[in-house]
């Protein structure tokens, strides 16, 4: 992994900062062009951008200090300001509401333009967490032992033993006997969600559906909360909330909403190009 690609003076540019930047200008390409296939105004979709960048950015921080509030109230400045310390799932849930709000004031359907969004989101999040890989940056889930696990000596959440506390013990206590290694391997937990979501991206790009407005953004959500909710059981995050962490929680309502959306796509009669 590569945290730091190159340094100007004393600005360090990181890989997780460019493919988040990737991500995002795939993931507005791929809406506009979807936009200009479907007669719908570019102008609307460059608003929209605005608000994802701002949402995402913002949701995810706060998110993230949700998930570590021990971590946020000893040193709080320092995690607000960080470069580092995402969680996507606060990101889309303030950007969609941000998106909705502008949404309202246009004189597109709902439905019809988050479906031609779903593919930007996709791909926005394959190519995001291919810069949690490249950079390691505590995203990966509990140590294994299979033939593609992965370690991250030079990361920005290193896992070697001597530097990570938390990871050495959760070692320990699922090999007792064994001798902690120096590097510990873990699961690839990012790029099992970027496997899951460039499927998810083909179907949505590729398959015919006979299907109403809203039901790729439908099935959209649907697959990301069912493939996030079931990433989780390998990460590390803790779960506090009635034996879940505070991502599956919001994964349930990816999938509620998600469900009904498809379930009720069939009385929506507009099809996309």
């Amino acid at each position: 992994m590569y945290p730091i690609l190159f340094q100007i003076g004393s600005i360090k540019i990181g890989s997780y900062g460019i493919l988040l930047a990737t991500a995002f200008l795939t993931g507005f390409l791929l809406v506009n062009r979807q936009f200009k296939k479907n007669g719908c105004d570019i102008d609307l979709a460059w608003d929209l951008h605005f608000l994802a960048i701002f949402g995402g950015l913002v949701g995810s921080r706060i998110m993230f200090i949700l998930e570590n509030f021990k971590d946020f109230m000893s040193d709080p400045m320092s995690m607000i300001f960080s470069t580092t310390g995402f969680s996507v799932l606060g990101g889309y849930v303030m950007a969609f509401g941000l998106c909705a709000w502008r949404v309202r004031k246009s004189e597109e359907g709902f439905f019809k333009l988050a479906d031609l969004y779903a593919p930007g989101l996709a791909v926005g999040y394959c190519i995001g967490r291919l810069g949690c890989i490249a950079a390691g940056d505590g995203c990966y889930g509990i140590p294994c032992d299979l033939p593609w696990a992965m370690s991250f000596p030079n990361g920005v959440v290193s896992t070697l033993s001597s530097s990570n506390e938390v990871l050495s013990e959760l070692y320990m206590k699922m090999n007792p006997g064994k001798l902690l290694p120096a590097d510990i391997s873990v699961h690839p937990t990012p790029l099992y969600e970027s496997l899951s979501t460039f499927v998810l991206l083909m179907m949505l790009l590729f398959c015919k559906w006979n299907i109403g407005s809203g039901g790729r953004f439908g099935l959209f959500l649907t697959w990301f909360g069912v493939s996030r909710f079931f990433v989780e059981f390998i990460r590390l995050n803790p779960f506090d909330y009635f034996g879940m962490s505070s991502s599956q929680l919001v994964s349930i309502l990816f999938v509620i909403s998600g469900v009904i959306i498809l379930l009720t796509s069939k009385h929506r009669k507009e099809h996309l190009q």
